[in-house]
């Protein structure tokens, strides 16, 4: 694609890490990587969103921690502040800075009518710190890592396609055939059925007509997670009973 547009018309490749809105989308391990490499070959610059990725969802700092990559330009919010004061930023390598310098190197210009709210920047400093010093991206890797587990023991409902995802951003697929992957009949919508099953029970999900998402809070517990999944197990069973 990078060919076929001509790398001289391409300033940038834009990323989401994992890709949330599309059913918790993870790439393999060593796809970033590659990108990464295609964007330094042919001087494309890398951007990864990561409003949702950021700040300890995936099990690493940020999902380029996770992934063991470095993009020139991060996006982040959401997790930054934890939700208390509206706050995002862009960070960027520090080449990218250095061709905004003012001519007499003091300054990287640029504003916003809202920027630098101190209430906002108080939250997001709190929310960092909170984050480092009770290290909630390692709580984030082990802690999900039970979690793909427990959905693993699911299986035996012989609907659960993939699951996918990195530390505590994990979505399941939903399948009327595992081995060929084939999806339910349009109009079944088993995903939101679940979902909204799971909400009359007592559990939060992100769901969509074929798969749902847990995103818990990065100070989830094993017991917690336990919890989650007997609701959703008991969910599942009340919506099958229904087809």
């Amino acid at each position: 694609m990078i060919e076929w547009e001509d790398p001289r018309s391409i300033a940038a490749i834009i990323v989401e890490p994992i890709s949330n809105t599309g059913g918790i989308i993870t790439p393999p391990m060593e796809y970033l990587k590659i990108l990464r490499q295609l964007c330094d070959e042919y001087n494309i610059l890398l951007i990864f969103d990561e409003v949702i990725t950021g700040f300890g969802r995936t099990g690493g700092l940020f999902a380029g921690n996770t992934f063991d990559v470095v993009p020139d330009i991060l996006c982040c919010g959401k997790g930054m502040s934890s939700g208390y004061a509206p706050l995002a930023a862009a960070l960027v390598r520090e080449p990218i800075a250095k061709a905004f310098w003012g001519a007499a190197g003091t300054e990287f210009a640029h504003g916003h009518t809202y920027a630098g709210n101190p209430v906002s920047c108080a939250a997001g400093l709190a929310s960092i710190r909170e984050i480092l010093e009770r290290k909630l991206p390692e709580n984030a890797r082990k802690v999900g890592a039970h979690l793909v587990k427990r959905l693993e023991g699911l299986r035996s409902f012989g609907i659960i396609g993939d699951i996918r995802g990195k530390g505590l951003l994990i979505g399941v697929e939903f399948v009327k055939d595992p081995a060929t992957k084939a999806q339910f009949a349009p109009g079944v919508n088993i995903g939101l059925r679940i979902g909204k099953q799971a909400l009359r029970n007592g559990l939060l999900l992100r769901f969509d007509p074929h798969w749902i998402a847990f995103g818990p809070p990065l100070i989830v517990t094993e017991a917690d997670i336990d919890q989650m999944v007997a609701i959703l197990e008991q969910s599942i069973r009340e919506v099958l009973r229904e087809l």
